[in-house]
């Protein structure tokens, strides 16, 4: 049973977006390789730290990936190995920043063009930690999804660290970096390209267990209910007293098995709000 005292989102259901309409501008013209490059990113496409990926979102879940090693590599690279491509619309590369000790995370669209990359753990001057922040020249209005025409739904959630979930699990979706996107949803470019593979879908939205969780999926829905089938999915009342924030990645890292997890959030596409 939840003990949490959090709004429901039936609450939410007359919520409109405060949001003034806006003309949607990307962030800045820097060159988001180059930005990389001086912050002296290391990429290699496909090949990632095993042990960084495995601290987000548990062992079990990452599981056994494909990578075999000869005896030399034993020594050298014996934390490293190859992700399998789960990707359908768009690559992505893992990489890594020494200066910070974190994994980092770039996304591209169809077309092979850079559009965002995240470092996972950025250490400011001062010694605290940003979580996935963003390098100079990213796009924070990117939308990366996954749409085949042959399905009927879709998930979408919250954040870089959703994005990668989805892949692994091969499921339909797209990710919204920020709740901040769910507001100006219609004026922002990327999603205006996708929006025809969304007409008509089942769409679950998956949102933090927070008010602003709920208010940013709340507005969504209505964004979203013109022209699709749009549901908020209560993941969360799966497991036992969610704390306040518990997001889809802290389902994961509690769940584990990927089998199960289809399973229950194939069971969850007949409910939600």
């Amino acid at each position: 049973m939840l003990t949490s005292k959090l709004p429901d989102p039936k609450e939410y259901k007359n919520f409109k977006p405060t949001a003034p309409i806006i003309t949607f501008k990307e962030e800045s013209n820097y060159n988001l390789k180059e930005e990389m490059e001086k912050a002296g990113v290391t990429f290699s496409t496909g090949t990632i730290n095993y042990f960084e990926l495995t601290k987000i979102f548990g062992d079990k879940f990452v599981g056994k990936l494909d990578y075999q090693h000869n005896e030399t590599l034993k020594a050298v690279e014996s934390d490293m190995v190859k992700l399998k491509s789960y990707i359908t619309h768009y690559k992505d590369e893992w990489g890594y920043i020494h200066t910070h000790s974190s994994l980092v995370v770039a996304l591209y669209d169809k077309a092979g063009e850079i559009k965002t990359a995240s470092i996972r753990r950025y250490r400011t001057k001062s010694g605290s930690i940003i979580k996935w922040y963003k390098v100079r020249g990213s796009k924070a209005g990117f939308i990366p999804y996954r749409l085949n025409d042959n399905y009927s739904y879709c998930f979408v959630a919250f954040g870089m660290a959703e994005a990668l979930i989805f892949n692994m699990l091969g499921l339909e979706y797209f990710i919204l970096q920020s709740d901040s996107q769910a507001y100006n949803l219609p004026y922002n470019p990327y999603f205006k390209a996708i929006k025809e593979k969304l007409e008509g879908r089942h769409i679950l939205i998956l949102p933090d267990y927070d008010e602003s969780g709920f208010k940013a999926a709340t507005s969504l829905k209505a964004h979203l209910k013109e022209f699709s089938k749009p549901k908020i999915i209560e993941f969360y009342k799966l497991v036992d007293n969610p704390s306040k924030g518990y997001d889809f990645r802290d389902y994961i890292l509690e769940v584990q098995d990927k089998d199960l997890i289809i399973e229950n959030l194939l069971k969850l596409l007949k409910g939600g709000n």
